[in-house]
């Protein structure tokens, strides 16, 4: 079991904790597989009627983490099935998932951190927390937080966050709909735990109907915007490592 995160139960609450502060809360490949199991098992669970995921430090997660580099070249499939399935797992699982799932975002969120804010249901942050997007700036096309993304923001305001790796602050973040509500950041977690608190008051088949309905509905096609994304990228990265320079 990784210790980059912890889970706990309150409740009717299922609490996901980033637990690397020292390390702005990155997420490596193998936490990212476990992140999805657990939010996969906890969004089936009769006990559970919200998965709430928050950080300890001072940001809410810097993205991935930078692993060894492979020691060999991957060809797309191998770049598909080891890079950008395990996080679009991650996406699957909370798109999927009976319960909503709520971000509590108490500071900077960029990269995978950013896109697991935009793939809940419900987001709340802190007056100082920013968000950004800045796979570009590595010429990675971050097409799997746009498969997340495309149903939260305006596709303006989401060209703006991947073509220019922009960040903007939660102010602008609720303007475009990323987040729902900012809060000062000493009523933050009371905010949380606010509502979750009316979350478990209700009863889950009236919340796994909502789900439903949004998943459904408001949100369709995300298989397809998934698998679009997972191809895209690797293919994307795989000709841009075996194009010849110019002469």
């Amino acid at each position: 079991m990784t210790t980059e995160f912890t889970v706990s139960q309150h409740g009717f609450e299922c609490r996901i904790t980033l637990a690397q502060p020292e390390l702005d809360n990155t997420l490596s490949l193998e936490a990212i597989r476990e992140l999805a199991g657990v939010i996969r098992e906890a969004g089936r669970d009769i006990s559970f009627k919200l998965i709430r995921i928050r950080s300890s430090g001072a940001s809410f997660c810097g993205g991935r983490a930078s692993g060894k580099p492979p020691a060999k070249s991957l060809n797309t499939a191998e770049i598909r099935r080891t890079m950008a399935d395990p996080i679009l797992e991650v996406y699957r699982a909370m798109h999927e998932s009976e319960i909503p799932v709520m971000a509590e975002v108490q500071g900077d969120a960029n990269g995978l951190g950013c896109a697991l804010v935009a793939a809940c249901d419900l987001a709340i942050a802190s007056e100082s927390a920013n968000f950004s997007l800045p796979e570009i700036e590595k010429n990675v096309p971050p097409t799997l937080v746009l498969s997340v993304l495309r149903y939260k923001v305006p596709p303006k305001a989401a060209a703006h966050m991947v073509y220019l790796a922009s960040s903007i602050d939660a102010k602008t973040a609720r303007e475009w709909g990323f987040i729902a509500e900012v809060i000062p950041f000493e009523g933050l977690e009371q905010r949380g735990n606010a509502i979750a608190e009316w979350i478990g008051s209700r009863d889950r088949l009236a919340l796994a109907a909502i789900k439903t309905y949004f998943r459904e509905v408001v949100i369709p096609d995300f298989s397809l915007a998934s698998e679009l994304a997972g191809s895209a990228v690797s293919t994307a990265m795989t000709s841009m490592r075996d194009q010849v320079p110019p002469r």
